[in-house]
């Protein structure tokens, strides 16, 4: 299973329907490829945050109980915040991403601001919505043609 951080920020744009990239980003709701989605737990309380701000609070709750399906929350710890505050990263809540991303070996960050994570140390993977469906499409095949071909030699 291919675990993904995702920039919390990317979330709220969905759920503010701020963005163009709406379409796009609503799509990575409804992946169906073995994908676990993670925010940080500082990530996750300003999506409530947010969400409890609706005018009504029954849809804000059911908001909140659909995206706990979907995602699921990395804890930020101390040693995570240190790394981040030493990190080239000029965004703070960037670099917690990242240094959140690295600790928990997660293969990519998704995020619409590639601009945040330019100074990242590493060349840790940063993916745009469209590339993780690209990722995800292609990876899909694959495992397509690998179960097409299994059936093939069954006896």
């Amino acid at each position: 299973m291919i675990g993904i951080l995702v920039d919390a920020d990317l979330i709220l744009e969905v759920l503010m329907n701020r963005n163009q990239l709406l379409e796009d980003i609503s799509g990575l709701f409804d992946q169906k490829q073995p994908l676990k989605m993670y925010v940080t737990d500082f990530g996750w309380q300003k999506i409530c945050a947010y969400a409890s701000r609706f005018q009504n609070s029954q849809i804000a709750q059911v908001v909140i109980d659909w995206l706990k399906e979907k995602i699921n929350v990395c804890a930020v710890d101390k040693n995570v915040l240190q790394q981040a505050r030493l990190s080239p990263i000029q965004d703070f809540e960037s670099a917690v991403e990242y240094t959140c991303a690295m600790y928990q070996e997660f293969y990519a960050i998704v995020t619409h601001r590639f601009q945040d994570f330019k100074t990242a140390p590493n060349k840790f993977v940063i993916w745009s919505v469209s590339d993780l469906q690209t990722r995800t499409s292609l990876e899909a095949q694959f495992q397509a043609a690998v179960f097409s071909k299994a059936e093939n030699y069954s006896c």
